[in-house]
């Protein structure tokens, strides 16, 4: 029994480095329980489900470790974009001790990781980080994606999976410099951090004192454009008013001159009637046309009166408005 157990010790420090699989198998329940994630991976791989199956497959393979688990989980890291993680399990499973006694599928997991890799490799974009407009001496501190930056890798190239990143540069005495990158599959990019130097104002210089502003004038605030538009529509009213009752006014009384000519005290002849009716006619249209015109003259007035004043001085505004039959008269003080 010693010498047995002793065999085994010797085997175990050989091997080394070989998966703990070999030298503790699974027992059946973690086989059947690893089969049925992976059947439920291979349901949601066929679907493109692929963050959902590489829960699966991950917990399959860390029951398991073997090769056929760990080549689903390279696979589908790689349909998602991850090639970094995508290459380092397919290496593992590229890697995997190999012995006489193993099953084939095994065998053929390990030819699959090695095309994989291989169409892999080419695909990885990388990336050179360099800094300009630092004076020698200062180092700054370099993020990639929010982790630190190995300084020695600054000016050679990164390699990173495909998709947006974020670059960040910190350098004491300078504004942080941000970049902001989106890589294809394959490409290579140079991305350089420029500082900027901008330095603290002196403490024995002060900047100037700004002046207080000046207050501006007041400035009178006119009435509303439909108060201004009330105020002119009475003028024009009124003059209207005026010119149409001057001008039918004067008509009517030149009828009443012809007709005096056929007249006798108040006796009349027949031909003085057309004259007559004339002049009856043309003084009613003259008094309704004064009318209007009053009309109009006292809106003028009441929108003057009720919105114009004058704040800066705070002096009152004055009217004066006049109507003849000749005439229609507006004069002010704005």
């Amino acid at each position: 029994m010693r010498l047995f157990l002793l065999a085994r010790i010797a085997l175990a420090l050989h091997l080394g480095g070989a998966s703990l699989a070999w030298s503790a198998p699974p027992s059946a329940q973690e086989k059947e329980r690893a089969r049925a994630l992976m059947d439920a991976g291979d349901a949601r791989f066929q679907s493109k489900q692929y963050a959902s199956a590489l829960e699966q497959y991950r917990a399959a393979d860390e029951l398991m470790g073997v090769p056929t688990t760990g080549i689903e989980v390279g696979r589908t890291l790689e349909r998602l974009g991850r090639l970094l993680e995508a290459r380092d399990v397919l290496r593992r499973v590229s890697e995997y001790p190999q012995r006489a006694d193993e099953p084939k599928p095994f065998s053929l997991a390990r030819q699959r990781a090695d095309r994989l890799l291989s169409d892999i490799a080419p695909r990885i974009p990388r990336v050179t980080v360099e800094v300009a407009g630092l004076p020698e001496g200062v180092t700054p501190e370099i993020t990639w994606d929010a982790l630190r930056l190995d300084p020695a890798k600054v000016g050679g190239y990164l390699e990173t999976d495909p998709g947006a990143h974020r670059v960040v540069g910190v350098a004491p005495g300078f504004p942080d410099v941000t970049r902001d990158v989106k890589l294809a599959e394959g490409q290579a990019l140079s991305v350089v951090l420029a500082f900027s130097h901008q330095p603290p104002p002196s403490a024995g210089v002060r900047p100037p004192l700004l002046s207080s502003p000046v207050p501006s004038p007041p400035v009178a605030v006119p009435g509303s454009p439909g108060q201004t538009a009330l105020f002119w529509v009475g003028a024009g009213v009124a003059a209207a008013g005026v010119a149409a009752g001057s001008a039918t006014g004067v008509y009517s009384l030149s009828k009443a001159r012809s007709a005096k000519e056929h007249c006798e005290g108040n006796a009349c002849s027949p031909e003085a009637r057309g004259d007559l009716d004339g002049a009856k006619t043309f003084a009613n249209v003259s008094n309704v046309a004064f009318a209007v015109g009053a009309a109009g003259l006292g809106l003028a007035v009441w929108q003057f009166f009720s919105h114009r004043s004058s704040p800066a001085t705070g002096e009152s505004s004055g009217l004066e408005a006049g109507l003849s039959p000749g005439s229609v008269a507006i004069s002010g003080r704005f």
